[in-house]
């Protein structure tokens, strides 16, 4: 009975080494391939941009007249994006530096790099933009200013633009639902 004892953990043993082996192989191979992310994410920001500004240029339904303006904005706002992109694809070590995080120092430094890009972009789009809206009718431009313009969905959460959740989303809301904003439900902060 004993050797039937020793035979059958035995069994179990090898079993579970096995079990255990073909699970982390699945395991690694089940994995995603980061870097292919990484590089579908980068590929995705241009292709948004140009299907933002399809339906932007749909929207506006513009004249003969509007069309010339319009292109040259939608070559800023693209070039702005394929730069981006080359910018993103450049920076591989993201792909590779997911499972840790990068110190505060790191953090401000690409903070502070991606913000100058902003600026750099939105030095380069302004000029045509300026150009295109003074083109437009009031009708157009209150389209234009209701999609916050190319590449601008970031800075609308700045302003309160309430199509972002920002103040005026708040107060929407607050009006509805009476001021629960405060801890006690008081609408006090």
């Amino acid at each position: 009975m004993r050797k039937t004892i020793i035979a059958g953990a035995a069994a179990a043993l090898l079993t579970g080494l096995f079990a255990a082996n073909s699970y982390a192989d699945t395991a690694a191979s089940a994995r995603p391939d980061r870097a292919k992310i990484h590089q579908s994410m980068c590929a995705d920001r241009a292709a948004r941009a140009t299907g933002r500004l399809a339906y932007l240029e749909a929207r506006l339904n513009l004249t003969e007249a509007q069309k010339a303006p319009f292109a040259k904005y939608r070559d800023a706002v693209t070039a702005n994006a394929k730069a981006a992109e080359q910018d993103c694809l450049a920076r591989p070590e993201k792909a590779k530096s997911w499972d840790k995080r990068p110190s505060i120092v790191d953090r401000q430094a690409r903070m502070q790099q991606m913000l100058e890009m902003k600026l750099a972009e939105l030095k380069a789009t302004r000029p045509a933009l300026e150009t295109l809206y003074a083109s437009l009718n009031a009708d157009q431009k209150a389209v234009l200013d209701r999609s916050g313009g190319e590449g601008h969905r970031h800075f609308a959460r700045w302003r309160g633009d309430d199509r972002h959740g920002g103040m005026e989303h708040k107060a929407r809301f607050q009006q509805r639902d009476g001021d629960k904003s405060g801890p006690d439900g008081s609408g006090q902060q």
